[in-house]
């Protein structure tokens, strides 16, 4: 990069709102009424689905619905009951939603519930509108594309603190009897590995606590804009199985990037990046490749000490076969080939001195190395890649300044999911229903999407998400 570039502020997306909604609601109005027609933008097939899945006219028309929602994230609404309040106290908002009466509280759940996979659909539309205004506005960000993942907590007992205070107050009455045995540990051990109120909310590891959430894939460009979401229903951690929750959420990372970008590329083949930020939860070999030999995009990730554990490396003899850190005259054992799923084929070579030994069914690992280079009773085992290691040999250098500047860009996306959490109103819900969850994030950040589009129709692009900016 050459110059500093101006990052998009998130916070002043939704700041003061309350103030021109109130003292100008004029304002508010007049710029959906002349700049958003959301009959141009729905895509077809939602209304297609949303006239024919009944046998009668709908009450209400679904452009009413959408509006309803979309103001609702707008004005920070936290919950629908106030939602419907505010609707009924206000004959402008009711207007502009075109509702003649207020849906009740069971219509606007239905309605998320029924509709969540066209929603999906809704937002992949909007963001192929929104792509060239992303350009207009920098085209430097906009060929960045950053992934990272998230959870989105349902309103269940288990998130409650006290649910887990309970457990390590319990836990604790057993470490006065054993001074060595440690309460927090078994009281993270004892938590159930899904909700009993919603069995697709599983145990997570979420910005540094446990919680029981959907899980989900963010993408956005350098501007912070969201691209992409993904929706994951996968397996709740497996604390007895792992060594920290941190080590199985940067696997988790490391498995969901691929299928993430599939995903978004069998949208959008159209859209072309130069580079792609992540942290290091997504330092895996085939992720490297994927991005560089599929798709021409520089990766931009730190080393994760998790695979590389300062462990010296293997040279390699006359015939390409690795050898013996400490011995180079030692050529390590083959031990065949892994290839797990979404993963490239590896060849796994063993320590010079492992001996493989079968007891009960089982082969275990033993080393008599005198002098090993890892702690691991296993002694070294060592991958090689039949593809070259994009991993090692990076287009942009590591530490490097052009490295360094545009790795700095990446937290612009944990500002963005803060935004869709708290002034979009996605966490700290009343929900429980998955499906409930998923469309109030869908509604999120298509609400993120028109913001986008009514700066570009005000000749604001400079602040596409400053509806403070927007309304002056």
């Amino acid at each position: 990069m050459q110059a500093k570039v101006k990052q998009i502020s998130f916070v002043d997306i939704f700041s003061d709102i309350e103030f021109y909604f109130v003292e100008n609601k004029p304002k508010l109005i007049q710029l959906f009424n002349n700049y958003i027609n959301l009959e141009e933008y729905i895509p077809q097939s939602f209304y297609n689905a949303y006239y024919s899945n009944t046998g009668h006219p709908r009450d209400f028309k679904l452009t009413s619905m959408l509006c309803a929602l979309i103001i609702q994230k707008m004005l920070s609404i936290p919950e629908t009951s106030l939602l419907i309040n505010i609707l009924h106290l206000s004959k402008e908002l009711r207007d502009l939603c075109g509702f003649t009466r207020v849906p009740n509280a069971s219509q606007f759940s239905r309605f998320k519930t029924d509709f969540v996979n066209h929603l999906h659909n809704f937002f992949n539309s909007l963001v192929s509108i929104t792509e060239p205004i992303c350009h207009e506005i920098n085209s430097t960000l906009s060929d960045i594309l950053i992934v990272d993942t998230t959870g989105f907590e349902g309103y269940v007992q288990e998130n409650n603190p006290k649910f887990f205070d309970t457990l390590l107050r319990n836990s604790k009455k057993l470490e006065k009897i054993n001074k060595d045995f440690n309460a927090h540990a078994y009281a993270c051990s004892k938590m159930p590995k899904q909700s009993f109120a919603n069995p697709d909310l599983k145990l997570s590891y979420i910005n540094g606590h446990y919680c029981y959430s959907q899980k989900a894939a963010i993408t956005t460009n350098g501007l912070g804009i969201v691209r992409h979401i993904d929706f994951y229903d996968v397996q709740s951690i497996e604390l007895d199985k792992v060594s920290s929750a941190e080590e199985a959420k940067d696997d988790y990372d490391a498995k969901s990037l691929i299928p993430v970008l599939k995903n978004f590329f069998n949208n959008h083949r159209d859209f072309k990046y130069k580079y792609f930020l992540g942290d290091k939860g997504f330092d895996a070999f085939d992720n490297y490749k994927f991005l560089v030999k599929e798709h021409g995009i520089i990766p931009i990730i730190p080393l994760n000490p998790r695979n590389s554990k300062n462990l010296p490396l293997p040279g390699t003899n006359e015939f390409g076969i690795p050898t013996c850190p400490n011995d180079p005259s030692l050529a390590m054992k083959y031990d065949g080939t892994v290839k797990e799923k979404n993963r490239p084929l590896r060849i796994k070579w063993l320590c010079p001195k492992t001996t493989k030994i079968a007891r009960k069914g089982k082969t275990t690992y033993e080393c008599s190395c005198l002098n090993p280079c890892t702690d691991s009773t296993c002694g070294r085992i060592y991958h090689t890649y039949p593809d070259k290691d994009y991993r090692m040999n990076t287009v942009v250098p590591r530490d490097s300044e052009l490295w360094n500047s545009l790795f700095k860009v990446r937290t612009i996306i944990e500002r963005t999911i803060y935004m869709l959490k708290y002034p979009l109103c996605c966490a700290n819900t009343k929900l429980r229903n998955t499906s409930s969850i998923k469309a109030d994030v869908l509604l999120a950040c298509i609400t993120q999407q028109f913001a986008v589009i009514l700066a570009s129709k005000l000749n604001e692009s400079q602040k596409p998400l400053s509806i403070k900016s927007l309304l002056a």
